[in-house]
C-alpha cells in the first residue's frame, strides 16, 4: 500500500484504477438497463480509459483487461440495440480479443509458480480459469446473436458451437447449466435455418434441451413444450410425418391442459398441419390450420407475423384441394399482414404476390395472375434480384402462352433470358431451360 503524508495507507494507483474501471462497466450496465444508451457509451467510454491506464506489469493489469473485455462488451451491446451491427461487430471482437488475453495473463502467471503453490491456490487458479472462460463464451454468445442478425448463419453457428465447447470445458456437466440450455437451443435453431439444414445435429440439441426441461420442471410442464415443437418440426424436416403428428399432439395437450392459450400451442398446430400437408392428407391440414388461426386469434395480436405465416400455408392446402378461391382468400390476408410490417418494397412480401399470382393462374384467372406477377417484378427488380426477376418473367410469359397471346409472352421470355443470363445462371437452371425452350420454340414457327 502506498501512504499518505500523515502516515496512513492509501490505495495503489493501478489498483484505483481498475475498481474505478468496475464501478463505471456497472453504472453503464445499469444506464443499459434503462434505455439510457448515451449515457451508458459515456460511462463504459470512461471504464476503458482508466483500464488502458493500468500499467502492464501491475498485479492489477489482468483484472484491468477482464473489465476492459466488460465495457467493451455492453458498448457492442449497445450498438446491436441501436441496429448498428458494423461497429457492434467491432466491440465484441475487441472483447472477445481481451477476455482471451486475460486467459493467457492467467495461466503465465500460474506457470510461473506451478511447482512452488498450494493446493488452495491451485484451486483458486482453476475457479478463476472457469470463471473467465464462461465470460468468454457469454462474448460468443452476443457474437452469435449478432451475426445471426446479420444474416451470416453459418458463421453464427460456428460462434454458437465455440461458445458451447468452452462451457463445456468450464462445466462438464453443462446439462445441469441454465445458461448452456440456451446456447444448445440457439444452435439447434441455427442448424435448422435453411442455409444450413443440419437437422439431425439440431435434433440431438433439442432433446438434450427437453431432457434438461423435463428433469427441472417436469414433464407435462408447459416449459417443454418449445423443445417438443422444435422436435416436430425436425421431425417434419426429416420425413417422419407420422412422429411429427405424434409429438405435435403431446405439445398440444400439455399447453391447453388448463394452462391457458399461448404462441406455443398455435406452433404445435402449424407443425401438425405441415406433417399432415406431407401426407397429402389435405383436409386434416386445413384442420390443423384453421385451428391455428382460431387459436391465434385468442392469443396474438391480428397483424402478427405468425398469423401471415399459416395464412400462406392454409393457403397451399387449399391449393392442393383445388379450392382455389379459399387459397386466394388465405393468401391475400397473408399479404395484408405482410405490407403492414414489412412495408411495400419487401423482397419477402413478393414472393407472397408471387404465390398469389400462381393462385389466380390455376383458377384461369389469368388477368390478376399477371397483376400479382408484375408487382412482384418490380419489387424484384428495384432490388437489382435479377435471378427472381427472371422467374417473375418467365411465369408472366408462361401465363400470357395459355391465354393465346403469343407476342407478348415473347417479349417476357426474351427479357426472362436477358435476366438470367445478367445472374450467370446455369442453362440447366429450371427457368433457364424453360425460357430456351419456349424462345427456340417461337423461332421455329
Amino acid at each position: 500500500m502506498e501512504t499518505t503524508g500523515d502516515g496512513d495507507e492509501c490505495m495503489p494507483a493501478a489498483m484505483k484504477r481498475f475498481r474505478t474501471a468496475r464501478c463505471l462497466v456497472n453504472v453503464g450496465a445499469v444506464h443499459i438497463r434503462r434505455d439510457n444508451f448515451e449515457d451508458a457509451i459515456s460511462a463504459l467510454e470512461l471504464s476503458m480509459r482508466q483500464s488502458k491506464l493500468v500499467n502492464s506489469s501491475s498485479s492489477h493489469y489482468s483484472r484491468a483487461c477482464e473489465v476492459m473485455a466488460d465495457a467493451l462488451e455492453n458498448i457492442g451491446l449497445v450498438l446491436f440495440k441501436q441496429k448498428n451491427y458494423e461497429k457492434s461487430s467491432i466491440m465484441y471482437t475487441e472483447a472477445l480479443e481481451a477476455r482471451r488475453k486475460c486467459l493467457d495473463l492467467m495461466e503465465t502467471k500460474h506457470n510461473k509458480r506451478r511447482l512452488t503453490r498450494s493446493k488452495e491456490e491451485v484451486a483458486t487458479y482453476k475457479e478463476e480459469r472457469n470463471a473467465c472462460m464462461l465470460e468468454q463464451s457469454v462474448t460468443l454468445f452476443y457474437m452469435t446473436l449478432l451475426r445471426e442478425r446479420q444474416g451470416n448463419i453459418e458463421e453464427a453457428a460456428e460462434r454458437c458451437e465455440d461458445a458451447i465447447s468452452i462451457r463445456r470445458e468450464a462445466i462438464p456437466n453443462s446439462k445441469q447449466d441454465p445458461n448452456s440450455l440456451n446456447l444448445f437451443s440457439t444452435l439447434g435453431r441455427l442448424y435448422c435455418h435453411a442455409d444450413v439444414k443440419r437437422y439431425k445435429d439440431a435434433l440431438g440439441y433439442f432433446h438434450e434441451v427437453h431432457q434438461m426441461k423435463c428433469e427441472v420442471v417436469g414433464r407435462d410442464h408447459l416449459d417443454v413444450v418449445p423443445s417438443l415443437n422444435s422436435i416436430a418440426f425436425i421431425c417434419n424436416e426429416l420425413g417422419d410425418y407420422k412422429n411429427c403428428i405424434v409429438i405435435s399432439d403431446r405439445a398440444i395437450d400439455i399447453a391447453t391442459n388448463g394452462r391457458g392459450l399461448n404462441k406455443e400451442t398455435c406452433i404445435a398446430y402449424a407443425n401438425k398441419g405441415d406433417a399432415h400437408k406431407r401426407l397429402q392428407d389435405y383436409d386434416l391440414a386445413i384442420t390443423s390450420y384453421e385451428t391455428a388461426l382460431k387459436t391465434q386469434a385468442k392469443c396474438l395480436e391480428a397483424n402478427d407475423e405468425m398469423n401471415a405465416v399459416v395464412h400462406e400455408k392454409l393457403a397451399e392446402a387449399y391449393l392442393h384441394s383445388r379450392d382455389f378461391e379459399k387459397a386466394i382468400s388465405s393468401s391475400e390476408k397473408s399479404i395484408s399482414i405482410k405490407r403492414t410490417s414489412l412495408g411495400p418494397d419487401s423482397e419477402e412480401l413478393a414472393r407472397a404476390y408471387s404465390k398469389l399470382g400462381a393462385y389466380h393462374g390455376k383458377g384461369g384467372d389469368y388477368a390478376n395472375a399477371i397483376k400479382c406477377h408484375t408487382r412482384a417484378l418490380r419489387v424484384f427488380k428495384h432490388h437489382d434480384n435479377k435471378e427472381m426477376a427472371a422467374t417473375e418473367h418467365n411465369k408472366i410469359a408462361s401465363i400470357l402462352k395459355s391465354a393465346g397471346e403469343t407476342n407478348k409472352a415473347m417479349e417476357h421470355y426474351m427479357a426472362a433470358l436477358w435476366h438470367s443470363r445478367e445472374a450467370r445462371l446455369p442453362s440447366t437452371d429450371p427457368i433457364v431451360a424453360d425460357t430456351i425452350k419456349n424462345v427456340a420454340s417461337f423461332q421455329k414457327c
